[in-house]
């Protein structure tokens, strides 16, 4: 049994899940949530069972870790909104459209200058096919008076020329939206300019105390580790990333069954598993 997936049911994270639900339901003067701490703290996780509890106005998960090009991202969110039923019109005809005004080629460019400003002049105009492709894909994502859920993981696993665009231009145009939710997590996580600061918060996802670890503990049925809850907290810091591959690798006789059901099997914490 994956540990991911003990990890994201056991993890004692109320107080986010209950910030994330009154953001999507609009209950709140925030729009998006940004998710912060170091490796092993949880994000991951809490982010999936946000992905997990939504569904009837379609959500989306991207791990940013993947995605190789800004595009992808892009790319990535459209193919998830076909699975979803929400077709992209406006996205597919604007990358053809910008796919046959690309077929130009250029004769007998000799100059040093000219092949600058060539280049300069192809980096604009990605910028520019990026900011046509995301306006498009947003306004099918809305349409119908939809209310995406947009999860972005692993923020800082993104090379720089993404993060910046990221937070220059992406994340800027998702809170322009106002029907919108949008929840990114990572090591580190975007800073963003005025007016759009205003509609996020950033939480920084603090160590598990002892009782979540006895909790934890408990639910998963380990009745020779029910008296060692504070020593497994105070070996591991309390972070859940390494209490649940310690766990991972713990076994009570009676759990064999359990933990290794094949009719059963985890699926980890990648949505995306789902999506096959």
């Amino acid at each position: 049994m994956a540990g991911e997936a003990s990890q994201r049911r056991h993890v004692d994270r109320a107080e986010q899940l209950e910030s994330a639900a009154l953001v999507i339901a609009r209950d709140t003067e925030r729009q998006a949530l940004f998710f912060e701490g170091p490796e092993g703290i949880g994000k991951s996780s809490l982010l999936v069972e946000i992905y997990e509890r939504q569904a009837a106005e379609g959500v989306y998960f991207v791990d940013l870790a993947r995605m190789a090009a800004q595009a992808d991202v892009l790319n990535e969110l459209a193919r998830q909104a076909r699975r979803q039923g929400v077709q992209v019109p406006s996205y597919q005809s604007t990358r053809t459209r910008l796919a046959e005004s690309a077929q130009v080629t250029f004769d007998h460019v000799r100059a040093r200058s000219t092949t600058i400003n060539v280049v300069l002049a192809a980096a604009a105009d990605r910028s520019i096919q990026l900011a046509s492709l995301s306006d498009a894909l947003l306004d099918n994502l809305v349409s119908g008076a939809r209310s995406p859920v947009i999860c972005l993981d692993g923020f800082e696993a993104c090379a720089a020329p993404m993060r910046d665009w990221l937070g220059r231009d992406l994340l800027p145009d998702l809170l322009a939206q106002p029907h919108v939710s949008v929840f990114v997590a990572g090591r580190q996580v975007p800073r963003l300019s005025h007016p759009h600061v205003s509609s996020v918060h950033t939480m920084a996802l603090p160590p598990l105390d002892v009782n979540a670890v006895q909790e934890w503990i408990e639910t998963l049925g380990f009745s020779s580790l029910k008296d060692e809850a504070a020593a497994i907290h105070e070996t591991h810091g309390g972070i859940p990333g390494l209490i649940d591959s310690f766990l991972a690798l713990h076994l009570e006789p009676h759990q064999h069954t359990l933990r290794s059901d094949p009719e059963n099997p985890d699926t980890g914490s990648d949505p995306h598993s789902r999506d096959g």
